[in-house]
């Protein structure tokens, strides 16, 4: 039996009920759910992103369809990759590559050991609690010791974007001691009607391991996307994610960090771009628990007419953790006097000797900066973008992959040359 509503207040949650898969796992997070409850306005994390339309959206599992119609090669990353594809919710076998080296288990087949693992969580919210819940899909990745994948692992995910229709996925990255894998994540929708997106994505960093991860939001205008992602990090090892929302109607991520063993390093970047009257936020958690430990961050929302960007981030020193290097830096540019963008990047720390940073700046482009440059014979709008394009790719460039890398500052430089013809 699914995990029972034990909250008085459950309007909400009883849409939410068919959703829950029937796994013991999953109906234990579900349980876990319903004693947090859904946020509200009043809830202090969710005071700047509303749920209102979210909750008047008819959810329902996404149905089972022929995947004939759709065209994968056209809606992929041209990338030599190791590609796996998921349309609505599903793993889709045939679409898929065999990858050497590397233990690939879709979410039905893993064990109970593997499912326990799957509800540890750093900073668990009450969305990360439904995205287990109602996981139809995922895979579980070993990466052998000593190993090195030669090509990233891409996870193309597809929804027809049904209105009211839940796609939703549970990956699991694990890396053995000195390996070193790539992963990227990409989310696309279709323009269809709007429905709903859950993500989790958790990866446990061996002793002396390299983990590289990029995460591509470009749901429809219509779409609402949540997730989180969670970084264990063990002692020597390494581990890089940047996450770019791009397109959607509401998008949150969260990416939360735990460094573990002593010299762990995590860097988490972050690029959110809302326009017409989206809301994209974005957080972060990063816990500091052994020495001698780094942790470095940079996050840019570029906000435009009436939308709505968001970040919140965490430093979490621990008393034992000494030698702490962590730096926070965000910063948001405002392209309209209709756009909002709200920051909040925290430290905490219960240890002494160490250096800890953080910063937040929001603001408009400087007009000496477009004077400077109507000077020297380019025309205002021109100035704006370029000086627009430079603020939001100096986050893109932080990509290892060089196509992801490029696609994305194209991807930019597009959306900035059609806001130049709409204005």
């Amino acid at each position: 039996m699914v995990g029972l509503l034990t909250n008085a207040d459950t309007p909400s949650l009883q849409r939410l009920h068919s959703l829950v898969q029937p796994e013991l796992w999953q109906q234990k997070q579900w349980q876990k759910m319903v004693q947090l409850g859904l946020p509200g306005p009043k809830d202090d994390a969710w005071k700047y992103t509303s749920l209102v339309e979210f909750e008047q959206l008819p959810l329902q599992t996404a149905a089972c369809r022929s995947d004939d119609t759709i065209s994968y090669e056209s809606l992929s990353l041209n990338l030599d990759s190791y590609r796996l594809v998921f349309l609505d919710g599903r793993l889709l076998i045939r679409c898929s590559d065999w990858i050497p080296k590397v233990d690939v288990t879709p979410l039905s087949k893993l064990s109970d050991i593997e499912r326990h693992g799957l509800r540890k969580g750093i900073k668990p919210d009450a969305f990360t609690y439904l995205s287990d819940a109602t996981a139809t899909s995922g895979v579980w990745l070993d990466v052998e010791p000593n190993n090195v994948i030669n090509k990233p692992i891409y996870l193309l995910h597809i929804s027809s974007g049904i209105k009211g229709e839940v796609c939703s996925y549970r990956h699991h990255v694990n890396l053995g001691h000195l390996s070193e894998c790539e992963v990227i994540e990409h989310h696309i929708s279709l323009e269809q009607g709007g429905g709903v997106t859950f993500s989790r994505l958790t990866c446990d960093v061996g002793d002396g391991a390299r983990f590289y991860h990029t995460k591509l939001i470009e749901e429809s205008s219509t779409q609402h996307h949540f997730s989180h992602n969670d970084l264990a990090i063990s002692r020597d090892a390494c581990a890089f994610s940047n996450t770019f929302l791009l397109s959607g109607l509401l998008c949150r991520h969260q990416t939360s960090s735990h460094l573990t063993g002593e010299n762990g390093q995590v860097e988490i970047n972050s690029l959110s771009t809302p326009e017409h009257k989206q809301t994209f936020d974005t957080r972060t958690y990063t816990c500091h628990q052994a020495s001698h430990c780094r942790s470095e961050q940079q996050h840019k929302t570029l906000a435009t007419e009436q939308s709505n960007g968001v970040f919140e981030g965490m430093i979490y020193v621990t008393p034992d953790a000494i030698k702490t290097d962590g730096q926070m830096d965000c910063h948001g540019l405002l392209l309209s006097k209709q756009a909002q963008i709200n920051s909040k990047p925290q430290l905490e720390i219960y240890a002494d000797d160490v250096k800890c940073s953080h910063g937040a700046t929001t603001g408009q482009i400087d007009p000496l900066q477009i004077d400077y440059m109507r000077a020297r014979g380019i025309s205002k709008s021109k100035a704006i973008q370029m000086l627009t394009l430079a603020f939001a790719s100096d986050v893109a460039l932080k990509i290892r992959h060089p196509l992801v890398r490029q696609y994305v500052c194209d991807t930019l430089e597009n959306r900035l040359a059609r806001e130049k013809q709409n204005d």
